[in-house]
């Protein structure tokens, strides 16, 4: 089974205030821990703005580096393109630095039976809906979950839905949401509380903890 992953990088960090997936950490860039365990799995293409194509290229010369698009789903969109063949492709979000083997296998083997599968983990805290600026529901989160990256599918289908997507002017800020919309279920497996989506300051020094 082809696997090829595609690393959406192409965030220009305004809210967080810089580039977070070229941030330090241990001495190696956000980045590099993707590229390194996902690049053991297959081919890996990942996603850049144009403003730091040719940073990209010179770091990564085993990956095939793309422009990104005004949104992420075209910056996927991107990705996708420029992928000759392979049955399975996986979506990783640059800003996920603490994903491991086994997971990234499970997506792989669960994408390759069920056609897509994300990894996800339960909603640990009470969840409350407000209005206002009042709690206005408590909302029952036993069937709750939370998504995590990588994401696999079969790649032709995602392209296929992507391209429909763009055509249509829909967007999505999700692949699995795509899925859905055009394919129906999405398998899940167990992810990881560790696998933390660098959002902040805060969740960069603690996956500096995390990472010793």
């Amino acid at each position: 089974m082809r696997v090829v992953s595609v690393i959406v990088a192409a965030g220009k960090g305004e809210r967080f205030g810089s580039k977070k997936q070229f941030e330090k950490i241990n001495g190696k860039m956000v980045l590099d821990y993707s590229v390194e365990i996902l690049s053991e799995f297959g081919e890996v293409v990942i996603v850049a703005s144009k403003e730091d194509l040719e940073f990209v290229k010179s770091f990564y010369p085993q990956a095939t580096v793309v422009e990104g698009g005004k949104e992420r789903m075209h910056s996927v969109y991107n990705g996708l393109k420029s992928i000759k063949d392979c049955d399975i492709v996986l979506i990783h979000d640059a800003a996920r630095p603490l994903i491991y083997r086994e997971m990234v296998s499970a997506v792989i083997d669960a994408a390759g039976e069920f056609s897509a599968a994300i990894p996800v983990i339960g909603a640990f805290e009470t969840l409350k809906r407000k209005r206002d600026g009042f709690v206005v529901q408590t909302i029952d989160r036993s069937s709750i979950v939370i998504s995590q990256t990588p994401q696999g599918f079969e790649f032709k289908k995602l392209l296929k839905a992507l391209n429909e997507c763009i055509l249509k002017g829909e967007i999505y800020t999700d692949e699995s949401a795509v899925w859905e919309k055009y394919y129906g279920e999405v398998k899940t497996v167990e992810g990881s509380r560790k696998n933390i989506k660098i959002t902040t300051k805060e969740d960069l020094e603690l996956v500096r903890c995390l990472l010793g």
